[in-house]
């Protein structure tokens, strides 16, 4: 196989694993440059978009209290911070909220057992692998985190301790829709553990992404207080917005941006995590 190049630029999309408060990552919704990053993004991180700007979670998220990392930075130990109703747990490293999703909200998570193990051809030394971001240790279990900014992979160790060195990792697959939709975790697994990357050809490009980035950008325009007319001309022009407002297209278009972010933000998100929803973009409101 061909070796894959690290894409310029690819951790620095708007939230990647990391969540800011609603759009303070300092994205200017005129700036389309500022939203670009999200179209190398997944799932994981377009569900966080659009939860990061639900006034309600970001009141739990500020309410909600979690240990210090350990002293490697990345850590928290012995509690298990959870935002439940959200479908998220978190941890905090350097000030952020770093979220996982919980496996009953996202089905790509990958539950493990994990045993140490001396031989590294054949074990995965999670710690040791560049793409490591955060581990929280729950009454269920340790969870991972793997990401490159841009695209992330969740391991859940259910039994064992995969903290410690290299451990031979087990996985049982339950019923069709375990074989349908794990194999695709298990691959990148096995990737991420021979070359250290998330690799592109595995992460197939969001074919709506480009229309959810005009949804974020309208959302945050009106959030910031601009008119649905201001944010026609910023999306489309300012002379499309003269030729067309009056007969109403653009102002249609607008309206259904905004019905589509607030559909996301509500709730809307925790489809995008449904791997059913490949391929059937229809059923993904925008």
């Amino acid at each position: 196989m061909s070796e894959e190049k690290p894409e310029p630029g690819i951790s620095n999309s708007l939230s990647g694993s990391r969540f800011l408060e609603g759009n303070a990552s300092g994205a200017d919704w005129r700036e389309p440059a500022h939203y670009n990053t999200l179209l190398n993004s997944d799932r994981h991180c377009w569900a966080g978009e659009w939860l990061r700007r639900n006034p309600t979670f970001l009141a739990d998220l500020r309410e909600a209290r979690c240990n210090p990392p350990d002293e490697s930075g990345h850590i928290l130990c012995d509690q298990d911070c959870r935002l439940s109703r959200w479908g998220v747990r978190y941890c905090r490293i350097d000030g952020e909220a770093v979220f996982f999703w919980l496996p009953e909200c996202n089905p790509l998570v990958l539950s493990v057992e994990a045993e140490p193990h001396a031989d590294k051809s054949n074990a995965f030394d999670c710690r040791q692998c560049p793409l490591f971001r955060a581990v929280v240790r729950g009454d269920d279990g340790q969870h991972f985190l793997f990401s490159d900014g841009a695209r992330h992979l969740q391991l859940s160790v259910t039994e064992g301790d995969a903290l410690t060195g290299p451990a031979l990792l087990s996985c049982t697959l339950r019923g069709l829709n375990d074989f349908e939709i794990k194999p695709l975790t298990l691959q990148r697994l096995c990737r991420l553990a021979r070359s250290g990357r998330l690799l592109k050809s595995l992460y197939p490009p969001e074919r709506r992404a480009r229309r959810w980035i005009e949804m974020l950008r309208a959302f945050d325009g009106a959030e910031f207080g601009a008119s649905q007319r201001d944010i026609a001309a910023v999306l489309y022009g300012d002379r499309a917005v003269r030729e067309d407002w009056e007969a109403g297209f653009l102002r249609t278009r607008v309206q259904r941006l905004l019905s589509g972010a607030r559909t996301m933000v509500r709730g809307g998100y925790r489809r995008l995590l449904d791997p059913e929803e490949k391929g059937r973009p229809g059923r993904v409101k925008g």
